[in-house]
């Protein structure tokens, strides 16, 4: 059985939507952050707690499934849970419903405890992970590679500001999808919307380098491919699906 379910409700206001009046991907993930960091808080092992013993919660990959996305001035439901971890990855699932319950945002995420000081990978600690009552299993789920789609490509280099960067000393992962889709032409942005998102972060970037995001488009088949580098190196890379609004 599936950890503690705990469900928040969020009025979509207008700041946290773009051009179409829909809210964007970036502040959806903030929203389910929000309530994931909330649940924590609640279960007694939040930030200040983590971080008492020198780790920080890092997210390897998402899944994202968008049946559509809120609307300026909705109130939608934000749920989180902590479905089951191994010795060193967590499943954490959110997603977000409407007013009559109906899910039209799905997520699917991996999550890491990292050492502050090594900035490696550290074995999650028990009085931290047993509060969320997540299953305990050898294997967690597979998510799915990510595939590499032909087609014209663009490139758009961002700087890497001070508040960029989280309490976790990182580049806040919400901001690597503004990197992704600020790098899409508007065409695309006011025609169509990300039915299907899978982010993989490889690679911490750091503060005062400059992320190049690149964008690939197959037209005809709807499909992107999007890579962030930081000094020649793979930091983080996408595949959208993308749908008629």
């Amino acid at each position: 059985m599936a950890g503690k379910i705990h469900e928040e409700q969020h009025l979509v206001t207008h700041y946290e939507g773009d051009q179409t009046g829909t809210m964007k991907v970036p502040m959806i993930i903030n929203a389910m952050l929000l309530t994931s960091d909330n649940q924590s808080q609640q279960l007694g092992v939040g930030n200040a707690v983590v971080d008492k013993a020198g780790l920080g919660w890092v997210i390897t990959q998402y899944v994202l499934k968008i049946k559509r996305l809120p609307r300026v001035g909705e109130q939608i439901v934000v749920g989180t849970r902590a479905v089951n971890n191994n010795d060193y990855f967590c499943q954490r699932d959110f997603w977000v419903k409407d007013q009559k319950g109906e899910v039209i945002v799905e997520n699917t995420s991996i999550f890491v405890l990292m050492d502050r000081t090594t900035r490696r990978m550290h074995k999650l600690l028990p009085e931290i992970i047993e509060p969320y009552e997540a299953d305990q299993v050898k294997r967690i789920v597979r998510l799915p590679k990510l595939e590499t789609i032909e087609g014209a490509s663009v490139a758009k280099d961002f700087s890497v500001e001070y508040f960029d960067i989280d309490p976790n000393r990182h580049v806040n992962n919400a901001k690597y999808f503004e990197w992704i889709f600020n790098t899409v032409d508007q065409d695309t942005l006011n025609n169509y919307y990300p039915a299907m998102i899978n982010i993989r972060y490889h690679v911490e970037i750091q503060p005062n380098q400059v992320a190049h995001s690149t964008f690939t488009m197959d037209h005809d088949t709807l499909k992107s491919d999007h890579k962030i580098f930081a000094n020649d190196t793979l930091c983080c890379e996408a595949n959208v699906e993308w749908n008629h609004r």
